[in-house]
Protein backbone atom coordinates (compact mmCIF):
# COMPACT_ATOMS: atom_id res chain seq x y z
CA UNK A 1 0.00 0.00 0.00
CA UNK A 2 1.14 3.57 -1.35
CA UNK A 3 1.33 5.74 1.94
CA UNK A 4 -1.25 8.55 0.68
CA UNK A 5 -3.10 5.34 -0.05
CA UNK A 6 -3.33 5.17 3.47
CA UNK A 7 -7.07 6.11 4.76
CA UNK A 8 -5.18 7.73 7.90
CA UNK A 9 -2.75 9.47 5.52
CA UNK A 10 -4.12 13.31 5.64
CA UNK A 11 -4.77 13.07 9.18
CA UNK A 12 -2.45 14.17 11.70
CA UNK A 13 -0.88 11.43 13.38
CA UNK A 14 1.18 11.70 17.06
CA UNK A 15 4.86 11.45 16.21
CA UNK A 16 5.18 10.19 20.20
CA UNK A 17 8.91 11.20 19.71
CA UNK A 18 9.58 10.46 23.76
CA UNK A 19 8.45 6.61 23.22
CA UNK A 20 9.30 6.11 20.07
CA UNK A 21 12.66 7.83 19.31
CA UNK A 22 13.95 8.85 23.00
CA UNK A 23 13.06 6.07 25.26
CA UNK A 24 14.28 3.13 22.75
CA UNK A 25 17.82 4.71 22.17
CA UNK A 26 18.51 5.38 25.71
CA UNK A 27 17.64 1.71 26.57
CA UNK A 28 19.87 0.64 23.77
CA UNK A 29 22.61 2.63 25.23
CA UNK A 30 22.13 1.68 28.70
CA UNK A 31 22.15 -1.85 27.39
CA UNK A 32 25.32 -1.94 25.31
CA UNK A 33 26.86 -0.26 28.20
CA UNK A 34 26.16 -2.25 31.11
CA UNK A 35 26.85 -5.32 28.52
CA UNK A 36 30.22 -3.57 27.37
CA UNK A 37 30.83 -3.02 31.45
CA UNK A 38 30.17 -6.94 32.31
CA UNK A 39 32.53 -7.43 29.48
CA UNK A 40 35.27 -5.73 30.27
CA UNK A 41 35.52 -7.63 34.17
CA UNK A 42 34.84 -10.71 32.88
CA UNK A 43 37.78 -10.79 30.46
CA UNK A 44 39.88 -8.44 33.46
CA UNK A 45 39.05 -11.33 35.92
CA UNK A 46 40.03 -13.97 33.20
CA UNK A 47 43.50 -12.51 32.47
CA UNK A 48 43.83 -12.62 36.31
CA UNK A 49 42.56 -16.30 36.72
CA UNK A 50 45.32 -16.74 34.11
CA UNK A 51 48.13 -14.89 35.21
CA UNK A 52 47.65 -16.35 39.18
CA UNK A 53 47.27 -19.88 36.94
CA UNK A 54 50.64 -19.48 35.03
CA UNK A 55 52.39 -18.09 38.29
CA UNK A 56 51.42 -21.08 40.51
CA UNK A 57 52.57 -23.55 37.44
CA UNK A 58 56.29 -21.21 37.11
CA UNK A 59 56.66 -21.41 40.65
CA UNK A 60 56.00 -25.16 41.26
CA UNK A 61 58.31 -25.48 38.20
CA UNK A 62 60.79 -24.08 39.36
CA UNK A 63 60.47 -25.21 42.87
CA UNK A 64 59.36 -28.94 41.94
CA UNK A 65 61.05 -29.62 38.21
CA UNK A 66 60.86 -33.69 38.35
CA UNK A 67 57.39 -34.24 39.92
CA UNK A 68 55.70 -30.94 37.83
CA UNK A 69 57.03 -32.07 34.92
CA UNK A 70 55.96 -35.81 35.77
CA UNK A 71 52.64 -34.83 36.42
CA UNK A 72 52.07 -32.86 33.33
CA UNK A 73 53.04 -35.47 31.24
CA UNK A 74 50.26 -38.03 32.72
CA UNK A 75 47.79 -35.02 32.40
CA UNK A 76 48.67 -34.83 29.12
CA UNK A 77 48.29 -38.83 28.84
CA UNK A 78 45.17 -38.87 30.20
CA UNK A 79 43.78 -36.46 27.98
CA UNK A 80 45.44 -38.04 24.94
CA UNK A 81 43.98 -41.44 25.87
CA UNK A 82 40.06 -39.86 26.48
CA UNK A 83 40.07 -38.04 23.26
CA UNK A 84 41.63 -40.97 20.94
CA UNK A 85 38.54 -43.20 23.09
CA UNK A 86 36.26 -39.94 22.29
CA UNK A 87 37.32 -40.09 18.81
CA UNK A 88 37.15 -43.72 18.09
CA UNK A 89 33.90 -44.36 20.15
CA UNK A 90 31.80 -40.84 19.16
CA UNK A 91 33.22 -39.05 16.13
CA UNK A 92 34.02 -41.78 14.02
CA UNK A 93 30.77 -43.73 14.10
CA UNK A 94 28.87 -40.58 13.57
CA UNK A 95 31.32 -39.73 10.67
CA UNK A 96 30.75 -43.54 8.81
CA UNK A 97 26.47 -43.14 9.31
CA UNK A 98 27.11 -39.82 7.75
CA UNK A 99 29.17 -41.17 5.15
CA UNK A 100 26.77 -44.03 4.53
CA UNK A 101 23.66 -41.80 4.33
CA UNK A 102 25.36 -39.58 1.52
CA UNK A 103 25.92 -42.62 -0.53
CA UNK A 104 22.49 -43.98 0.22
CA UNK A 105 21.22 -40.17 -0.98
CA UNK A 106 23.60 -40.29 -3.90
CA UNK A 107 22.28 -43.74 -4.99
CA UNK A 108 18.52 -42.43 -4.58
CA UNK A 109 19.28 -39.48 -6.74
CA UNK A 110 20.96 -41.12 -9.62
CA UNK A 111 17.75 -43.57 -9.64
CA UNK A 112 15.80 -40.67 -9.33
CA UNK A 113 17.65 -39.16 -12.54
CA UNK A 114 17.62 -41.94 -14.74
CA UNK A 115 14.18 -42.12 -13.79
CA UNK A 116 13.34 -38.71 -15.23
CA UNK A 117 15.70 -39.27 -18.19
CA UNK A 118 13.77 -42.07 -19.53
CA UNK A 119 10.52 -40.77 -19.15
CA UNK A 120 12.33 -37.43 -21.13
CA UNK A 121 13.03 -39.90 -23.47
CA UNK A 122 9.50 -41.72 -24.04
CA UNK A 123 7.61 -38.49 -24.24
CA UNK A 124 9.81 -35.11 -23.88
CA UNK A 125 6.66 -32.81 -24.35
CA UNK A 126 4.58 -34.11 -21.23
CA UNK A 127 8.14 -33.96 -19.73
CA UNK A 128 8.61 -30.63 -20.69
CA UNK A 129 5.40 -29.12 -20.08
CA UNK A 130 5.17 -30.70 -16.68
CA UNK A 131 8.30 -28.94 -15.68
CA UNK A 132 7.51 -25.28 -16.98
CA UNK A 133 3.97 -25.70 -15.57
CA UNK A 134 4.81 -23.99 -12.49
CA UNK A 135 6.89 -21.60 -14.01
CA UNK A 136 3.52 -20.49 -16.24
CA UNK A 137 1.41 -20.56 -12.94
CA UNK A 138 4.07 -18.19 -10.88
CA UNK A 139 3.95 -16.05 -14.15
CA UNK A 140 0.90 -15.85 -14.74
CA UNK A 141 0.10 -14.89 -11.15
CA UNK A 142 2.72 -12.15 -10.80
CA UNK A 143 1.33 -10.58 -14.21
CA UNK A 144 -2.12 -10.41 -12.39
CA UNK A 145 -0.57 -8.75 -9.03
CA UNK A 146 1.80 -6.29 -11.17
CA UNK A 147 -1.23 -5.22 -12.75
CA UNK A 148 -3.44 -4.92 -9.29
CA UNK A 149 -0.54 -2.97 -8.19
CA UNK A 150 -0.19 -0.66 -10.90
CA UNK A 151 -4.05 0.11 -11.42
CA UNK A 152 -4.24 0.68 -7.41
CA UNK A 153 -0.73 3.00 -7.92
CA UNK A 154 -2.58 4.56 -10.99
CA UNK A 155 -5.52 5.77 -8.99
CA UNK A 156 -4.02 6.56 -5.26
CA UNK A 157 -1.48 8.82 -7.42
CA UNK A 158 -4.40 10.45 -9.20
CA UNK A 159 -5.99 11.09 -5.36
CA UNK A 160 -2.56 12.53 -4.33
CA UNK A 161 -2.26 14.99 -7.47
CA UNK A 162 -5.72 15.92 -6.70
CA UNK A 163 -5.29 16.49 -3.05
CA UNK A 164 -2.17 18.62 -3.99
CA UNK A 165 -4.17 21.01 -6.60
CA UNK A 166 -6.85 21.53 -3.80
CA UNK A 167 -4.71 21.44 -0.71
CA UNK A 168 -1.07 21.94 -1.84
CA UNK A 169 0.37 23.29 1.86
CA UNK A 170 -1.61 20.83 3.83
CA UNK A 171 -0.92 17.52 1.77
CA UNK A 172 2.26 18.47 1.85
CA UNK A 173 3.07 18.55 5.91
CA UNK A 174 0.45 15.33 5.74
CA UNK A 175 3.32 13.70 3.48
CA UNK A 176 5.84 14.96 5.62
CA UNK A 177 4.31 14.06 8.89
CA UNK A 178 2.97 10.89 7.70
CA UNK A 179 6.76 9.63 6.42
CA UNK A 180 8.32 10.77 9.72
CA UNK A 181 5.86 8.78 11.80
CA UNK A 182 6.73 5.95 9.75
CA UNK A 183 10.62 5.94 9.80
CA UNK A 184 10.06 6.60 13.74
CA UNK A 185 7.90 3.35 14.11
CA UNK A 186 10.85 1.48 11.90
CA UNK A 187 13.27 3.19 14.33
CA UNK A 188 11.03 1.91 17.03
CA UNK A 189 10.62 -1.74 16.16
CA UNK A 190 14.15 -2.37 14.72
CA UNK A 191 15.77 -0.70 18.38
CA UNK A 192 13.03 -3.15 20.05
CA UNK A 193 13.94 -6.25 17.91
CA UNK A 194 17.28 -5.27 18.99
CA UNK A 195 17.31 -4.85 22.20
CA UNK A 196 15.24 -8.65 22.72
CA UNK A 197 18.26 -10.46 20.99
CA UNK A 198 21.31 -8.80 23.34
Amino acid sequence: MIFFDNPNFPSSQDLDLENKLFLPTSRLYTQLNFQLQTLYQDIRAELFDIHALMASSAKQLYEQPGPTLTAWYDQAASRSVELYARINEELLPKAQASYQQLIVDLADAGRETQLYLQNFMENPEAVAAAAIEPVTAYLAAATEASEAALVSGYYALADLFNMFLEQPTETLEASYHYLLSQLLELYFQAVSSLLMQI
